[in-house]
This record gives structure tokens, sequence and C-alpha cells, in this order.
């Protein structure tokens, strides 16, 4: 298996997370993105909280909190060196908070999975209100594995994915939870390779990716390991996305593969000239996938052919998926440029910085993934600021700074 570097913004980050100095940890910095229930925002901080952000009460620069918005902090419990004692900081969130059923989920760094309700949480009640379908799992002070990716919702389960360490390598382990009560239904075997991924559920099946190049499927029902193991010849780095029982998966190898469910063999490979760290997003015949070579490319999602003429350039890198804007794609370089994509025809314009030329459109780093509601595309950067976009002017509409202290 071909060895594999990860993009420093995102390495440095995770070790950060994984590492605490002294008495206190450093301060986490995670990249958790954004979910909206059509009214509020919901949005993982880069401090460790879950946020209800109203868009309009935003724009029109109303004091925080205002029409229903409020704010939870999400902290761990952490023991210092040198004799130190414990101390509650706040967690990494790199999963993008999940809406269902009127709730939100979201997995945390440190290895728990929370289920929360805004009903709840604007009141500012203890957490978990087990009586408004709140939960926490493991309920104990125990932990299970990294989590890195989304949970994955389907019917009346949740699944999660993590990383455990064995030695001088990791194993992935998937769960999967009882969505009303966060009940453990089951826990998987050991899976070869670190999970970074949310996992992709169709049919009563569950399916990972791993670093190690190998391609899970689980039963929805039990967790049992599947017959059907998929060997890639390198590891994949983005989470996998089916559509019509065909699977996209990035892979170390800079290639978007697409795998017949079940095959042995992929139906087609596009090569970049980096990693696809990001999930591809697929709309009817189309597929958009951004790369860190700083391409964003449109790829016929049954042939793998590119439909414009040529890929759209940013000459930056981009970790975060695109995000598709009405007739729009737009797509957030890793040092924060924001780009408006004509859907047909693959020309676009960067969206200028409001105050100085030289600098990206949000003058700070982006990983998390854009988010559309109701003209506006959301982007929470690395400096623990919402901005909004609007495409049509290609400007900033407003930002917001989610620092609550």
């Amino acid at each position: 298996m071909k060895k594999v570097r990860i993009p420093l913004l995102i390495l440095v980050s995770l070790l950060i997370a994984a590492s605490a100095i002294g008495c206190a940890a450093p301060a986490p910095q995670g990249f958790s993105g954004i979910v909206s229930d059509g009214e509020l925002l919901y949005v993982g901080s880069a401090d460790g909280q879950i946020i209800a952000i109203n868009p309009s009460a935003r724009a029109s620069g109303e004091p925080f909190p205002s029409n229903d918005e409020w704010t939870y902090p999400i902290t761990t419990q952490v023991r210092g060196t040198f004799g130190c004692g414990t101390s509650d900081v706040a967690s990494t969130l790199y999963a993008t908070p999940v809406l269902t059923n009127g709730h939100i989920c979201i997995g945390t760094y440190d290895g728990k999975v929370l289920m929360v309700n805004p009903e709840a949480r604007l009141t500012g009640a203890v957490f978990p209100q087990l009586r408004s379908g709140e939960w926490v799992y493991p309920r104990t002070d125990e932990k299970i594995g990294p989590i890195v990716g989304d949970p994955a919702v389907y019917e009346d389960k949740v699944f999660v994915s993590s990383s455990i360490a064995d030695g001088s390598r990791s194993h992935g382990v998937v769960y999967g939870l009882d969505r009303l009560y966060g009940d453990e239904l089951w826990v998987s075997e050991p899976l070869d390779g670190k999970l970074w991924v949310t996992p992709a559920v169709a049919n009563g099946v569950v399916y990972v990716s791993t670093f190690e190049g190998r391609i899970y499927s689980l039963d929805a029902e039990t967790g049992r390991k599947l017959p059907w193991v998929y060997e890639g010849e390198f590891g994949f780095v983005s989470s996998p996305v089916i559509v019509d029982d065909m699977l996209y998966v990035g892979s170390f190898n800079r290639s978007l593969l697409a795998i017949p469910l079940g095959s042995d063999s992929k139906a087609w490979e596009f090569e970049a000239d980096n990693w696809f760290w990001s999930a591809p997003v697929i709309v009817d015949d189309a597929m958009y996938a951004s790369s860190l070579d700083g391409n964003l490319y449109a790829l016929d999602r049954e042939s793998g052919a590119l439909k414009w003429v040529a890929p759209y350039e940013t000459e930056d890198s981009i970790a975060a998926s695109p995000v598709l804007a009405g007739d729009s794609v737009v797509v957030v370089t890793q040092h924060g440029d924001v780009h408006v994509v004509d859907r047909n025809s693959g020309m676009g314009v960067r969206v200028p910085n409001p105050t100085s030329e030289r600098a990206s459109t949000c003058n700070a780093d982006v990983v998390a993934p854009p988010y559309y509601l109701d003209g506006l595309v959301y982007i929470r950067a690395q400096n623990n600021v919402l901005f909004a976009i609007d495409p049509v002017s290609r400007s900033i509409a407003y930002s917001f700074s989610l620092d609550m202290e």
C-alpha cells in the first residue's frame, strides 16, 4: 500500500485535538460544518459549540441570541500532566451536525455521539433531557474512538465510524445506535485501516472506506461484515457516496472512482493532479468534485468524462465539498477564496474580499463544507466566523463571529 501525506492544515488540526500539554489542552480547532431545518442554521463551531442561528436576525444585525437562537457548548474532561487534575475543555468537532426527526445528531473527536433537541437547548435545560429525545453515547464516562466523519441516519438507526489505536496501527470500527434512545445496537468487528468517513447506507447495507484501501459492507441490522469487500490499490480518503447502486469515492492516488456495488472492478476512474479529499456532489447525471489540486471538475456520472471543456481553476487547494446554488456551483478554497461557477459552462468568478484586493474572500482558511439556504451560501471559516455569500451579486452579504465569550 502506497504511503500517503495528510494535508498540513488538516493534519495539524487533528494532532492538536489529540494532544494536551501541561495542565490544559490547547484550544481545539475542528472543521465542522452547517445544516438547516429550513428556518434556523445549526453550526458546529471551531470551539466545540453547536450554535443555532436565525439568518434574518444575523442579516439585520440584531443582538445574539434573538428569535429562537441558542448555543450549547460540548465539553470533555481532560486529565492534565505533571500532577495536574482533570478539567473540562471544549470538545473538538470535525463532524457536521445532522438533522433527524427535528433533532440534531453530532459526533465528537473525543469519542461521544450526542442527540440534541433544539427546544430543550433554547430553554437552557440540563443536557440530556431524556423526555425530549436527547441522549449521549456512551452514557458513561467511557468514550469510543475519535469521530471525524458525520453520523449517518437510516430509518430508526444512527451509524458512526471511528478509529481505534492498536499499537503502531489503527483499525476502524462502525457503531449502530438506536435513533430514539441512543442504545447500542451493535459494534462492528475491527476493520483494517482508519475510518475518517461518513458511512453511506443503501438498501439495508452500511458502506465505509478506509485508509488501507478497502471498502467494507456491513449489515445495517446486525453490523455483521458482509462478503463484499472492495480491495483498492490505494487508500481511500473521501467518504463514499452511493447513487443508483454505484459507489463513488476518492483515493490517495489522486483518482475519483466509480465502483458498482458488489463488483470487484471499477466502472471508471478519473485522475486529477492531487487528492479528492472531499466527497463529490451529485445531481442528475452530473458530478461536481473539488480536488486539492485547486480544480473543480464537472464529470458525467455514468462515464466519468469531463462535462466542461476544462476544469475550473482556483489556483489554491480545495479541501471542502462544493455546494449547488441554483444554476451555480460554489466552491471554497483552503485559504478562503469563494468561487461561483456556472453549472453549464464551467465559467466562474472569485468573490472579492470587501476590504482588501490581496486578501482571500474570507481572509481565513476554510475546510468545512459550505451550505446553501434561501439564496445565500453559508461558510464557517477556521477563524470561527460565519460568512453569508450572495452567489448572484458575488459578494459577502454579511458575516457573524461565532466566538461567544
